[in-house]
């Protein structure tokens, strides 16, 4: 009587699945039919954007188990012993190998290749049940397995079709007019005393070869002292803001400056060494909370963070602000605002941190692209959203009562992401470069020694 075993019937349908789902992914798996004898097939793959054959190949043999636990199995990951012969033979190949296997149980596909052994136990292979998922965020790491490393320029590109990219940038919105004017003072630098002693606080102008610009009017008020009042004139803003005229960008440059440093005074600081705004804290030994919406959610940022002393808790060693730093540019007839996401380090939340620096490069050394994307969502939402009539926003604090803050001159508005071709695959990289260990190791080890030698 003729017979075929439920472990036949298991492989030839783990192929099968095997096969369909890299094809669903928009690659080519092709099987070796009945002479194989250790490898299954092989996945070649697609440039998903051109649907070019990249020529580029990896062998697949795949392991198929109907149900029940793998070794050491958890809900984070699990082992797999490889036989020796296999891995001897696999070993020989001229072609990376990769064993997939899949339980029909619960249809979980996971992969991994037979050279991520466990160091002195080439056999063991320990699996990640999250990121050695077979699925598509695991084709960019499976085609970095075919690079031909021994040939410089080989590459493979992203496997992934393009993905939304968030610009930093926001356009500024300017208003109709802007007030020009004679000074009888050379600079702002030598208005200041005049307007102190007028009891002046406003201080979003400039004075530049004797001639004053600003948004605001000064008519009426403490600014008369440091202006001609009869050469004061409304003017249309594109006069100013759109000219060829160097010395007019520079001084609007600074304006747009010294403009949102009023606008927006009320929740953030400006520090004159980094020509940066950081978050200002509520008051000494007190962190703050911002809470703003990001991509999908609302969330929540500590933007004032308080570090007690090691050594002594009872003692504060150092309070990290979030903090950007502003550059505005014209690009054609508009004005955009580059942020460039940052930290501010203080002493107590408002005296500058004598060893700033240092815990700053520290911090920057351990973020990464998520990090920073989000504290770029997050700049961006606060500054949007500096408007009375948007009342029903979160307020920038996530205790008390915080009244709306009055409309300003200046208006940021978000840009839409821009849509690429194809994905960045950073998680790729990192897996298959021999320094990301090292790196990430030797960061954590100096900006813990830098911070030890301060504490």
């Amino acid at each position: 009587m003729k017979t075929i075993t439920d472990e036949q019937l298991n492989g030839e349908l783990g192929e099968t699945l095997v096969k369909a789902k890299v094809h669903r992914l928009g690659h080519v798996f092709e099987g070796r039919g009945r002479l194989e004898s250790g490898i299954d097939g092989t996945i070649e793959f697609r440039d998903p954007a051109t649907k070019r054959m990249l020529g580029k190949t990896v062998a697949v043999q795949v392991k198929t188990k109907r149900d029940g636990s793998y070794t050491r199995e958890t809900e984070a990951g699990f082992e797999y012993l490889l036989r020796p012969s296999d891995l001897a033979y696999w070993r020989g190949s001229n072609l990376p190998v990769v064993i997939v296997l899949l339980r029909l149980s619960d249809e979980s596909f996971y992969w991994k290749s037979i050279d991520a052994g466990v160091l002195g136990e080439e056999r063991r292979l320990v699996f990640d049940k999250t990121s050695d998922r077979f699925d598509a965020g695991s084709m960019d790491r499976l085609a970095q397995l075919a690079v031909e490393r021994g040939r410089l320029g080989s590459f493979v590109p992203p496997m992934r079709i393009g993905e939304p990219a968030h610009l930093n940038l926001m356009r500024v919105g300017l208003p109709d007019e802007v007030f020009v004017a004679e000074s009888p003072f050379k600079s702002g630098r030598d208005a200041v005393p005049a307007l102190l002693a007028a009891d002046g606080r406003h201080f979003d102008w400039v004075i530049r070869g004797r001639r004053f610009v600003s948004f605001r009017d000064p008519r009426g008020g403490p600014l008369e002292a440091i202006v001609d009042e009869g050469t004061v004139e409304a003017v249309e803003t594109d006069l100013v803001a759109a000219t060829d005229d160097r010395d007019d960008e520079v001084v609007m440059i600074e304006l747009l400056r010294r403009t949102l440093d009023a606008q927006f005074a009320a929740d953030l600081a400006f520090d004159r060494d980094s020509r940066g705004f950081y978050f200002r804290a509520p008051k000494p030994l007190k962190p703050r909370e911002y809470r703003y919406r990001s991509l999908r959610d609302e969330t929540a940022a500590t933007v004032v963070q308080l570090y007690p002393d090691k050594k002594n808790p009872e003692r504060l060693h150092s309070v990290r602000h979030h903090a950007f730093v502003p550059r505005f540019e014209r690009i054609g007839d508009d004005w955009y605002l580059s942020i460039n996401s940052t930290f501010f380090f203080s002493e107590d939340g408002f005296r500058p941190h004598r060893f700033g620096s240092v815990l700053l490069a520290g911090k920057k050394r351990l973020d990464r692209n998520a990090s920073v994307r989000g504290q770029v969502l997050m700049w961006r939402h606060l500054l949007a959203h500096n408007d009375a009539s948007e009342a029903a926003e979160p307020s920038l604090f996530a205790y008390g009562a915080a009244p709306a803050r009055p409309a300003g001159p200046l208006r940021f508005l978000p840009l839409e992401p821009v849509a690429m071709e194809q994905s960045v695959p950073e998680d790729a990289w990192v897996a298959i470069d021999p320094n990301a260990s090292r790196l990430k190791a030797a960061s954590e080890e100096s900006t813990g020694a830098s911070l030890g030698r301060l504490l």
